[in-house]
């Protein structure tokens, strides 16, 4: 079981955080070479190996204990709240796909983001 780093999970819709420690963080950059120039395939590889919450796709992602939170009033103080995320945290990224492994032995939940 690999360990290097806590992460902070933002609800969708409701933007309830949650900080989970001890998840093996992975981040992958990279470039492949195309017919019509370069492909850009970043993502983000996070398996978390206990917590209470199971992130879903479109949730937000941020590596380490983030303390913000968001001021869901209205839409308009969302849009402002996201942008002062955004500016705080560049390295956040939206969950696209979640793969519920709890079984066996290494029980995990692996993340991909971007």
């Amino acid at each position: 079981m690999l360990k290097n780093a806590d992460c902070t999970v933002y609800e969708k819709d409701s933007f309830i955080r949650h900080t989970i420690k001890g998840v093996f963080w992975s981040d992958n950059r990279g470039q492949t070479a195309v017919k019509n120039g370069i492909q850009i395939s970043d993502s983000i590889l996070v398996y978390i190996y206990i917590g209470d919450y199971v992130p879903k796709a479109g949730d937000i992602i941020v590596k380490g204990e983030a303390d913000f939170h968001f001021d869901n009033s209205s839409q308009k103080s969302v849009s402002e709240s996201m942008k002062l995320f955004r500016e705080q945290f560049p390295g956040s990224a939206v969950v696209k796909n979640v793969n519920d492994c709890r079984y066996g032995g290494l029980p995990h939940i692996e993340i991909t983001a971007r």
